[in-house]
């Protein structure tokens, strides 16, 4: 019996933990210029965003010209990812909240 107490508190904590991380992500919604067209375009920001130190998802919406990104802000910051963006040839803007 103690044994399965002592797996469940185990579960437990550890799943606590993975919440925790998951919680210190941030969230940054920018607009780029130039604006996005098609898919193409979208799968050119996603294709090369990825590879950003730190950079958890990146989402496109071409309707609504944004591009929202999910970060670890321990690894990397809003700076970091529009210099990302302007590898590949657009200027990020954030969004004001």
């Amino acid at each position: 019996m103690k044994k399965i107490i002592l797996a469940i508190a185990a579960i437990i904590a550890l799943s606590g933990s993975a919440l925790a991380k998951e919680s210190a992500d941030s969230t940054v919604v920018f607009t780029v210029q130039p604006k996005m067209s098609c898919a193409n375009c979208e799968k050119k920001i996603k294709t090369n965003l990825r590879f950003e130190k730190g950079i958890k998802s990146i989402a496109t919406s071409v309707p609504e010209q944004t591009v929202t990104v999910v970060f670890n802000p321990k690894k990397t910051n809003v700076e970091s990812i529009t210099k990302g963006f302007a590898k590949i040839g657009y200027k990020a803007i954030p969004k004001a909240k």
